[in-house]
Parts: structure tokens; sequence; C-alpha cells
């Protein structure tokens, strides 16, 4: 490789570790939620929806960022991308009234568009640019995803308790735009990926690296599609049962407040740990394994919360902050190793529809058994079959991958 492509690839990571690390902003919504229902007069269910809007936006995003990506390049993506996320933020900071639809418009679904236009761009990027370390190069950026908590939590809460929220969101607006800019700027596409850009070209020659590119029209129409999205469906359940009752849980089940709160920073770390060390040790030892793990410790962990008391239960939380990395940043690279490289920014959108479906079916679930008058331990007993379920998915998803793999070798020993 030339020195000046190697300039260009590691550029890449570095600025596009940048532009996703804003992409984790939304998960420290819980820690503006107050200071925002002091000054608005919004209920508690009011402001979480600004939460919940970005993620369901966010998958959106993903899949209309992909397809132009895939069609085009990533520098317009990003340029977009990056001005409806900064512009929704800083534009927030002025919309903090009674009313709460203009919030849910610029916070919600333009933050949350933008970001997934962001985040499908760089995460195929990099991929492209490590066609034998997809792990690598996915776990790599998207582990500054996880960190945004770590570091932007404690930055807000500085400047809201100094200056209240339309400030901070103002900075970190401003913030976001530098990220933009400079993503735009240094994140390239390598030559040899650009050869396989339409679906117009004929099946026999949409390979790349010896495998074959399905497009998104031919990626839905697949039974491992199916399999995969329940898989991250069923994997991401379990996480968000958990999470937004994190602190909560662990102080009704006599845990110190500080250590509580420690909880939660340390399970961040953990998020970005596993986004990084998961896929890049999925490169070595096969991605379905280390999901297969990531299931197994999730039901068993889903398990220990049913029954669990003080601080067994903060080693769930944290626990459950790793299963939550480990699916978000191994799904990326595998992913693209089922479907390929060519159109991974819009394939990869489609299989986040299971985001989606986690992230209105798991306050759906809560709600629902605590309406009826029964406790958090029946909720954690159903996340802990969803973790269940979603180890049998992937491993008939395995199976299968695996009958295909020994198909094409037959029919390779057979024309030799």
């Amino acid at each position: 490789m030339r020195i000046q492509d190697k300039r260009k690839k590691y550029s890449m990571m570095v600025f596009g570790a940048l532009a996703i690390f804003f992409t984790g902003y939304p998960h420290i919504w819980s820690v503006y939620s107050p200071y925002v229902m002091d000054i608005t007069g919004w209920t508690a269910g009011q402001t979480s929806m600004c939460f919940y809007l970005t993620l369901l936006f966010f998958v959106i995003g993903n899949i209309v960022g992909g397809r132009i990506q895939d069609k085009s390049n990533p520098i317009k993506v990003l340029s977009i991308g990056g001005f409806i996320q900064a512009s929704g933020v800083f534009g927030s900071a002025f919309l903090l009234t009674s009313n709460p639809l203009p919030m849910y418009l610029a916070f919600g679904v333009l933050q949350g568009f933008g970001q997934g236009m962001i985040y499908t761009v760089i995460l195929a990027t990099a991929q492209k640019w490590f066609p034998d370390k997809k792990g690598f190069a996915t776990g790599v950026v998207s582990t500054a995803n996880g960190l945004c908590g770590f570091f932007l939590a404690p930055l807000s809460e500085r400047i809201l308790v100094g200056y209240g929220p339309k400030t901070a969101l103002m900075v970190i607006g401003v913030l976001m735009a530098v990220a933009w800019i400079l993503s735009s700027i240094f994140v390239k596409v390598p030559e040899i990926s650009r050869q396989v850009q339409s679906a117009e070209v004929e099946p026999d020659d949409k390979t790349i690296h010896g495998q074959y590119q399905y497009s998104a029209k031919e990626m839905v129409k697949s039974r491992k599609f199916y399999l995969l999205v329940a898989t991250m469906m069923c994997g991401l359940i379990s996480y968000f049962l958990v999470s937004p009752n994190a602190r909560t849980l662990q102080l009704e089940r006599g845990v110190a407040p500080s250590i509580a709160v420690t909880a939660v920073m340390v399970g961040s770390v953990m998020n970005a740990g596993t986004r990084l060390i998961l896929p890049t040790l999925a490169d070595r030892i096969g991605r379905s394994l280390c999901i297969k793990m990531v299931m197994i410790v999730s039901f068993l962990t889903m398990t220990s919360l049913v029954f669990s008391q003080s601080y067994i239960t903060t080693i769930g939380v944290i626990l459950m902050y790793g299963c939550y990395g480990g699916i978000m940043g191994s799904f990326p690279s595998f992913t693209s190793s089922i479907f390929g490289t060519a159109h991974s920014g819009e394939n990869y959108g489609y299989v986040m529809s299971g985001v989606v479906i986690a992230t209105l079916g798991a306050p759906a679930i809560t709600s629902g058994i605590l309406g009826v008058g029964k406790g958090m331990e029946l909720v954690f007993g159903i996340g802990a079959g969803c973790a269940l379920f979603g180890l049998v998915t992937i491993i008939i998803l395995d199976k299968e991958l695996g009958n295909k793999r020994t198909k094409q070798n037959t029919i390779l020993e057979t024309e030799v």
C-alpha cells in the first residue's frame, strides 16, 4: 500500500471515530432530563420521548445515508448528515418551551436522522479500508460511540449546573459541527471498493475480494437477513429492559447512590471496551461464536437480576452494558461478512430494524408488566427469555451459513 493510501486509511479511522463519538450523545439524555423538566414543565414521559425518537430516526438515517453512500461517496453523506445533526442539537437549545413538539423535531428527528447517516458511512468505509479485519475496523470506530457517555456526561453535568440546558445544547452542537467538518475532509473510500457501485452490473461481476455483494433487495429476500434481525432484536431487548432503570433498580436493592452512579460510568467503559475487543476477537475465532457468547452472558445476567440483591445487581447492570456494546460492535462486520461490503451502508441500515423493534418493544414490555401489578423480576425474566431466543436464532443462522459454505466448496471441487 502506498504511503499516501496509508495516510488516508488512518486519517479516516481517527476522524471517523471523532464523528462517531457524538452519535452516542442521545444515551446521556437522562443527565439532561431533570433540568429540561424543571424549566419546561414536561412530564417524564414527554421528556424521555426525545431519546426514543432519536433512536428511531437513527435507524432511518442509517438506511437513507447508506443508500446515498453506496451510490455516491461518503463526503456527500457526511456533509448532509453532519449538518442535520449539528443544526438539530444546536437549534434545540432555543426550543425549550412548554410545547415539546418542536424539541421532538429538532433533538429527536433531526439529530437522530443525521447521526444515522454519519454512523453508517463511517462504519462502511472503515470496513472497506480493512477488508480482512472488518471486526477490528468497526470495533475501533464504534468504540468512540461507547466512550461518549464517559466524557460528555460529566462535561454536560458541569455546564447544566452552571449555565442550564440551553448553553449545554449549544456547546455540544458546536462541537458536533467541528467533528462533522473534520470528518468530511479526511474520510475517503479506497479505490478498489468503487468497482461495485451499481446494482445494474451483471450479478457475476458483483464480487469484491471473492465475495458476492448483495444489494438491499437481494438481502431482504434471504432467510439469513431475518435471522440476523431477530438475533439483534433479542440481544438488545434485554439491555433496553435494564438500562433505563439501572440507577433506580440499584437504589431499590440497597446499593449506595454513589456506587449506582459509578456503575453507570463503568458500564459506559464496558460498553466501549466490548465494542473494540469482541469484533477484533471475532476476526480470529469467528463472529457467530462471539455473538453466541454475548447471548449466553446476557441470559445468565438477566436470570441473576431476577433474584439478585445489593451489589450483585450492580455487577449485572455493568455486564448488560458490555453485552450491548458487544452486539452493536459486532453486527456491522457480521452483516458485511454475510452480505458483502459494497452495499454495507444500506444493508446494515435495514438490519438495524432490530434496534427499532427492541427500542419500542422494551418499554412496552416494562410498562405492560408493571401496569398489571407485577414487579421488575418478571421483566428481567422476559429479558432472559429474549436472550435465550437470540441464542437459538444465531445457532440456526450459523448452521445455514455453514450449509452454504459446504455447497460452495462442493461446486468448486466439481469444477476442478
